[in-house]
């Protein structure tokens, strides 16, 4: 009885099987050249911008390297605090002279209290943890939905097998790895993006980037020294002072000096409180092991006058580094680190990272 179907025909005859037209093995080669080619285009017109790779300092990037600091217990040397010591320290002197796996913890603009506070309550936290210090984070109030609040409650909330395995985080970790490798997604941007805005137009090089790490580099070779200095002080002092057009910067000068002797330092009462609670922190860290090192990094000009102002030294930094087991630097009693220049008054340029590092890591005796 013959077959319904023929062995010599295919399924269903003529069918959509018979119809598709077949794909020429090098198409998808050529494509892949073509698209390698593009990106190597964009990037090396990037270059020629003088733009940088750089990393997106993201709350999931801060979040897995808490969790690395973690996992690393009493191999880990951490850095806590704000953008002073994301900027100024050199992770690659920190590992050298250490022989610690360095783990960049500071966020821009933020307390270092929540962290420190975290790390503290952490029982694998045996490292030493260096806390770029300022004044102000003891101030009150405190603003509880601050990013440094919610960076550790994010972590507090994630535990370490999502934080290390789960599909999102190697997702993440791989997307950042070949994102700070690329100039098309530089300052976390899209190649799109950076098609239309740096590459068909005169873009100017960007004077801070972030690396993987997490630290931040700035080039202040970029920058108008005096007016990134003066915009950092009006910025630091209050926000609502403006100049008009052409002000002589001798004037300027003056009217913030003006302005800065006039501050009341903060409340002492307030600070001391929130003082024994940081010591507290640093307490129970070092009764597992670990070390605590709190440094004051270097400031410049208007920056320190209205720092001292608002938290005398003797009312206040001096107290608290004469508390009993207080591990405490402040820049203005090393030369070297106080010979290093700070072209805003607050931040150092990348140039210099090394060679602060090496000054601080002397004068706590590292």
């Amino acid at each position: 009885m013959p077959s319904s179907i023929s062995s010599s025909d295919p399924i269903g005859g003529d069918t959509a099987f018979r119809r598709m037209p077949r794909i020429d093995a090098r198409v998808p080669l050529v494509v892949l050249a073509l698209l390698a080619a593009l990106i190597a285009t964009m990037e090396l017109r990037l270059a020629a911008h003088g733009i940088r790779p750089t990393a997106v300092d993201s709350e999931a990037l801060w979040v897995r390297e808490r969790a690395r600091a973690s996992r690393l217990g009493d191999r880990a040397v951490i850095l806590v605090g704000a953008s002073r010591i994301q900027t100024g320290i050199d992770l690659d002197v920190l590992r050298a002279r250490t022989g610690l796996a360095p783990v960049q913890l500071a966020i821009d603009g933020s307390s270092f209290v929540p962290v420190l506070d975290g790390l503290a309550r952490d029982p694998s936290i045996r490292g030493t943890v260096i806390v770029g210090f300022i004044d102000s984070s003891l101030d009150e109030p405190r603003n509880a939905g601050a990013t440094a609040d919610r960076y550790e409650a994010r972590f507090e909330a994630t535990d370490d097998w999502t934080t290390t395995f789960s599909f999102d985080t190697i997702e993440g970790g791989l997307t950042d790895a070949v994102r700070s490798r690329l100039r098309s997604y530089a300052d976390g941007a899209r190649p799109l993006t950076s098609l239309r805005t740096r590459i068909l137009s005169d873009a100017s090089p960007q004077y801070a980037i972030f690396l993987a790490d997490r630290s931040r580099l700035a080039d202040y070779s970029q920058l108008d020294r005096r007016v990134t200095y003066y915009s950092r002080v009006v910025r630091e002092l209050d926000p609502r002072i403006s100049f008009p057009a052409g002000t002589d910067f001798r004037a300027v000068e003056t009217e913030l000096a003006q302005r800065i002797d006039a501050l009341e330092p903060a409340p002492a009462e307030a600070y001391a409180r929130n003082a024994e609670a940081v010591v507290a922190d640093a307490a129970k860290i070092e009764a597992r092991g670990g070390r605590v090192y709190f440094v004051v990094m270097p400031t410049y000009g208007l920056m320190t006058r209205m720092e001292e102002k608002r938290h005398p030294r003797a009312a206040f930094w001096d107290r608290f580094a004469a508390a009993p087991n207080v591990r405490a630097v402040h820049f203005e009693d090393v030369p070297a680190m106080k010979a290093i220049a700070v072209p805003d008054g607050s931040h150092i340029d990348y140039h210099d990272r090394a060679a602060l590092t090496n000054a601080m890591l002397d004068a706590l005796g590292k």
